[in-house]
This record gives C-alpha cells, sequence and structure tokens, in this order.
C-alpha cells in the first residue's frame, strides 16, 4: 500500500481545543510565574488543573504534582512549610506517579532550600552577565518574567516525561527541575558549547558583524540581522551605492563602523514598515521594532488562527491543522512510549537542533538529516574546538545535536532521497521553498497515509503575511515586542543578550512532541506551525498597553538591586522582598542602602572586616532566605563547584575531538542516574 493518501479532510483547531492530555489530572502547588506557565502549558494539551481547596483530594492523587518552591514554600497537606530534607523523605513516601519540584538550583544537594525570584533566576542562570555590556554599569533586566516563564514551560516538558517514563516503568518519578539548570541549558546554550569546545574570542551574540542591532527610523526603529555572505549582497543592493566598495561580509565585519553609519544614512528618513518591506524583499533579515500592544494588533489583524488575540495568549500559540481520514496501525492507538518514538531533526542553526537534542536525551530515537551539499552554518563556519576548522569540530553545532544519528539526502530538481514513513514526529524551520523541495514541509508530512506530528518553526510562521520573512533570534525579539520593552541601565532600549526566542522555541517543540505522544488515540495527522514571535510576545502578555518606564520602577518598599563592593566588578543580584530582608542586607553590609528607584539598580558598597566578597554576601543572603544569586558568565559557570555536583554537564565521545562535554537536560530524577547521552553526528 501506497504511503500516500489520495485525499484527506484538513481542520484548523484552535490550540483551546486539543485534548491530548484528557484524563490527566495535575494538583498545583505555588505562586510564582513558573508554576503559573506550567499550569498553562499542560492545560493547554487537554490536562485537567484540580483547585486545592479544602475538599480537594490529597496531592498524590493526581497524575502529575506540581510543587513550586522558586518563591516561597508551600505548605501541603501533612506536610507544613519546612526544609529539603524532609520534603524529600515525604515525596518519597507519598508520590503515586508523577511529582515535579521546581526550586531555585534543584531541590538536592545543598542549596535545596534556596529561595529565588526572577532577578536572581536570571542571575544564576547566566542571562544576566551576557547581558552586561560595560563594566561600570549592572546588566540589561529582562522585562516581564521571561526567565521564569522559560523555567515553567521547561518544567511542563520535565512533567511530560515524568509521565512517559512512569508509565514505562511503573515506577513513581519524583522530577527535579532547577531554575539555573533551566536557563543555562536554554539561554546560554551556544555560550556554553563555546566554552565547553574551549573555542577562541567570544561566544554567542557578539559573534554578530555589522550591521547587527536596530536602527532610527522616521516613525521607529528597524532591527537588522545579517550573518550570510547572500545577505550581505542582497543588503549591499538595498543600500547602494552606499556599500559597493565592501564585497563581503567578512570585510563588512572589519568596516561595522563604516557598515552601520551607511544603515543609519539609508533608512532615518524611512518609515520602519517601509524599511522592513525593501530590507524583506531584498532577503535581508529586517524587522520593525514592535511594542507588545503592536505587535498584538499586528498579529490579530494578520488573521492567524494561533489563539493570539488582545489581552490573551495561550502559553505556546500556534497554527493547528489536523488532516483526518489516516489508516490505523500500530502506533495509532495508545500513547508511543518515549525510547521508541522515532522523530526526523531536519531542520538548522539553533531552535529546532536543541530540542530535538532534548529528545534525543530523553531516550527518543531521533535523525539529523543533513544535506552535504548546505550543511548547516554552525557546523559550517564554528566557531571551532581550540580554534582549529572542521566540519566535525564546531562548538555550536556538537553543543545542540547531541543523542541524534545521522542521514545524509541528496536534493535535486525533481526533490530529495528523503523518505518520510519511519518517522512518527519530523520537526523543521527552514523557508517554505527548501521545505518543499526536500518534502519535509507540512503537506507532505501530512499527506503520508498514517498518522505524522508535522512542527514547523519560523521567525513568524508559515501561514500569514510574514510567510516568507527572514529572521534570526533578535529580529524576533524586535518584532515581538521584547526590545521595545527592555531598557538598558541608561533607560534607552536595549536588545537582550542571549537568543531567547530560539531558545524558548526549543522547549515549546519537546512540548508539543511530549504531549502529542501520550495522546490515547491517533486518526490524523497533526500539523503544527509556531511563530517564534508570536510565541515570545505570549510570555510577555501582561505587558499589553504598560508604560514601559512603569515597569521599571521599583515597588514603593524593596526591589531588584545589583551589590558591588567596592574594588570589584562582581555582583551579586538581590531581591528585597519587604522592609526585614532590608534590613538584612544592611546589616550584612553595616551600611544603609540609598533610596530604590529603579528595577535593577545598580548600588556600591564598602567592604567589611568580615565580608570580602560578593561571594560571600551571595552565600550569607541565601542562608538567611532572601532570593540572592551571583551574576555569573558561561565561563564561570562551566566551572561553578555547586553546579558541577549537579550532573548538568555531561560527557560524549567523539572519533574527531575524544572526549568533551555538552550541557544536558535541566532536570533529573531523584536517585535515578540520568540517561547516557552520545556526541553528534561527525561527517566522514
Amino acid at each position: 500500500m501506497s504511503d500516500r493518501t489520495g485525499s484527506a479532510t484538513a481542520t484548523v483547531d484552535s490550540v483551546a481545543t486539543i485534548t491530548w492530555l484528557e484524563g490527566v489530572t495535575v494538583s498545583s502547588h505555588g505562586t510564582s510565574a513558573a508554576l503559573r506557565a506550567v499550569e498553562s502549558t499542560l492545560q493547554q494539551f487537554g490536562a485537567t488543573l484540580r483547585a486545592n481547596d479544602g475538599d480537594a483530594p490529597a496531592p498524590e492523587a493526581a497524575d502529575i504534582v506540581l510543587v513550586d518552591r522558586v518563591e516561597s514554600v508551600p505548605d501541603l497537606p501533612g506536610l507544613p512549610a519546612g526544609h529539603a530534607t524532609s520534603y524529600l523523605q515525604h515525596v518519597a513516601e507519598k508520590n503515586r506517579s508523577v511529582w515535579v519540584t521546581i526550586s531555585p538550583f534543584g531541590i538536592q544537594g545543598d542549596r535545596g532550600d534556596a529561595i529565588g525570584s526572577e532577578l536572581s533566576v536570571e542571575a544564576s542562570g547566566g542571562f544576566l552577565a551576557h547581558a552586561r555590556f560595560d563594566e561600570t554599569l549592572p546588566p540589561t533586566v529582562t522585562p516581564g518574567f521571561l526567565g521564569l516563564r522559560m523555567v515553567g514551560i521547561a518544567a511542563a516538558v520535565a512533567a511530560l516525561h515524568g509521565l512517559h517514563t512512569f508509565r514505562r516503568t511503573g515506577e513513581p518519578a519524583h522530577v527535579d527541575v532547577s531554575a539555573q539548570a533551566v536557563l543555562i541549558a536554554t539561554g546560554l546554550a551556544l555560550e556554553m558549547g563555546h566554552v565547553l569546545a574551549e573555542c577562541p574570542g567570544g561566544g554567542g551574540s557578539i559573534r554578530y558583524g555589522a550591521p547587527t542591532g536596530f536602527f532610527q527610523c522616521r516613525d521607529g526603529h528597524v532591527y537588522v540581522c545579517v550573518l550570510e555572505q547572500h545577505q550581505w549582497e542582497g543588503f549591499r543592493k538595498a543600500l547602494a551605492p552606499r556599500l559597493d566598495s565592501i564585497a563581503t561580509l567578512e570585510e563588512g565585519r572589519d568596516r561595522h563602523d563604516e557598515v552601520n553609519d551607511a544603515m543609519s544614512d539609508w533608512v532615518r528618513d524611512q518609515n520602519a514598515a517601509d524599511a522592513e518591506s525593501a530590507l524583506q524583499d531584498a532577503g535581508v533579515p529586517a524587522t520593525s521594532v514592535n511594542s507588545v500592544s503592536t505587535f498584538i494588533e499586528r498579529t490579530f489583524d494578520s488573521g492567524r488562527p494561533s489563539g493570539f488575540r488582545p489581552g490573551v495568549a495561550p502559553s505556546l500559540p500556534a497554527v493547528v491543522t489536523d488532516v483526518a481520514d489516516k489508516a490505523p496501525d500500530a502506533r495509532a492507538s495508545g500513547a508511543i512510549d518515549l525510547h521508541d518514538l522515532r522523530v526526523l531533526d531536519a531542520g538548522n542553526v539553533l531552535a529546532v537542533p536543541l530540542g530535538a537534542a532534548w529528545l534525543g536525551a530523553m531516550g527518543a530515537q531521533v535523525t539529523k538529516m543533513e544535506d552535504p551539499q548546505r550543511l548547516d552554518v554552525y557546523r559550517r563556519r564554528g566557531p571551532f574546538a581550540h580554534g582549529e576548522p572542521g566540519l566535525n569540530r564546531s562548538g555550536y553545532f556538537n553543543h545542540i545535536n547531541y543523542s541524534k544519528t545521522g542521514l545524509d539526502i541528496t536534493v535535486d530538481e525533481r526533490g530529495s532521497s528523503l523518505g518520510l514513513s519511519g518517522y512518527d514526529v519530523v520537526i523543521q524551520n527552514v523557508t517554505k521553498r527548501r521545505a518543499s523541495q526536500v518534502g519535509i514541509d507540512a503537506a507532505s508530512v501530512t499527506d503520508l497515509s498514517t498518522p505524522k506530528l508535522s512542527l514547523t518553526s519560523s521567525g513568524f510562521g508559515r501561514i500569514g503575511p510574514w510567510a516568507d520573512f527572514r529572521a534570526y533570534g533578535h529580529n524576533v525579539h524586535a518584532f515581538s515586542g521584547v526590545t521595545a520593552s527592555t531598557r538598558n541601565p541608561l533607560d534607552n532600549m536595549a536588545d537582550m543578550g542571549v537568543p531567547v526566542a530560539d531558545v524558548l522555541t526549543s522547549v515549546a517543540l519537546n512540548a508539543w512532541v511530549l504531549a502529542w505522544a501520550l495522546t490515547p488515540h491517533r486518526d490524523a495527522s497533526t500539523a503544527v506551525d509556531i511563530s517564534m514571535a508570536e510565541l515570545m510576545a505570549a510570555q510577555l502578555i501582561d505587558l499589553d498597553g504598560v508604560d514601559v518606564g512603569e515597569a521599571y520602577n521599583a515597588p514603593t518598599v524593596g526591589g531588584d538591586i545589583f551589590v558591588r563592593l567596592a574594588g570589584a566588578n562582581d555582583l551579586v543580584a538581590v531581591s528585597l522582598r519587604d522592609q526585614n530582608d532590608i534590613e538584612t542586607l544592611q546589616n550584612l553590609l553595616g551600611a544603609t542602602l540609598p533610596p530604590i528607584t529603579r528595577r535593577g539598580q545598580l548600588v556600591d558598597f564598602q567592604t567589611t572586616a568580615d565580608l570580602h566578597s560578593v561571594a560571600d554576601l551571595d552565600q550569607r543572603l541565601r542562608s538567611a532566605g532572601l532570593p540572592s544569586a551571583l551574576v555569573l558568565t558561561a565561563r564561570e559557570l562551566s566551572v561553578d563547584p555547586f553546579l558541577r555536583t549537579t550532573g548538568l554537564f555531561q560527557a560524549v565521545t567523539s572519533p574527531t575531538l575524544g572526549d568533551y562535554e555538552v550541557v544536558g537536560l535541566p532536570w533529573s530524577f531523584v536517585d535515578r542516574n540520568r540517561e547516557p547521552v552520545f556526541a553528534a553526528p561527525e561527517r566522514p
């Protein structure tokens, strides 16, 4: 029988109607933004959230128990708020299915009782150190609760991983989610790949050349990011004759001031929408810098049926299309065991490869598709381990493509050599034209005769008016409202230091795959079209209509600050929740705090006789129950003694590089060993 269907019925569904987790009950305890993100993500897939009132059944009666210890320690039936040791014992005695604990540093280890905040979590996970571009100033603080919402969506994935594991083994699973580890494994994915592979030079976003950044237009700003030679050629053509003397992208990087000046001159008298259109038509990743409210209006007006509308957004917005009338097979009834799940990673760069690596780390059978004639830019361009070029030496590629087997395909004018029947899930983020040519587009996947899941990720969705727009993560930040909502310490608009849009998409892809695999019956294929911009804006929905300046105002009492001691540039991030916290900090410092007026304010103090470093101050603040964390870079985190005890860094072995480390899953199962991971596929 052919694996293609002659005809099928396609239905575009609201994300609110998904029932993949129907019958799964969730008991939830806690207060942070991370917990709200877990709840909304699981509910989006059909899980039932139980009310925890006086008549509620015991937590352990639910399929999934969520306990949020990020900002406070909640009371549980039979267990008043208490220390991590007694809590772990309680869970071991009561857990009957899946128990998920979310905490700042993980519930196991000597920081199990630590309390956190949005600021301290972002500091501990490296977000803030990589948003500090001047050592005389504090880092740029992100708007809203992006860090904690990332933690929450990752915790939803961890919960589904736990449910898969429980159903396979029959043994209750206690999943320990570390907020610090989540941000390291996501926002610092590239930086960590750079450090752990011992690549020379700078990592992450600072490797971008010119033009990169936002530029003033007549009525706003546009954000431009050029990474490829063909993009540079389109950029030169759009700005001609200003840059005719600079033929290559590498030359443009070397003459970045000249390039940025030319861009500023070209765009200053244009409207943002016109500049956006002209550059996109030339093949240049360029977008208007929208506010959250403007983005919501543009998205709503575009007609994309993603569940996104003014003031309301699902946790993971997407356009979901079901193609019915599929032939039943052995995999159509019952959940697909995670270790039996067959996933094709047909993506490139960051979002899809990292998401697929997590699936591989959880035990799924992940295949990395590569066209030898069009290898991933990260594989080709590095940065390379020890500075030695080679297709198997890329710090970025190896770090986000572990736990996959390789598959080479050939592509010509007739199509490709790829066959899809052996996969349950196909994930890709290539252009519409390329996806169709290779045969990995949603139509090709859902046309197969048996039920499949097609996941497509792009900057703005492959359905709608921006389907052909080119974008990188920082373009998505600009388009979705993140950049317009972010202020640096000088109160100027700023971008984030890490590519959150990409890695948030990586986490979201895992949630879609794991939830789909748990559905008890499949008689249709499903295509999910993810707009990274919508996904980002959904996490900022609370900022719709909010004045940006007001969002950075400090509360009446306390606030989020950075403390620096005289003679050093190191910082500790501290959240002062009330007057007691203020007095605790003042007593430790032997000095009075100045007025706190702004979120992320830098406060300088002299050292005292018994307080010599911010590391000492951080330890004392955590011991006193304050949300506190050192502002650490990827390099510092890679050798951090505490982090080294958590198992987050996992060893792999490759024929080319020998032994090296990658950052594994940001959660673990209490009293169980982590799943082993293996090195990224190598080229001959």
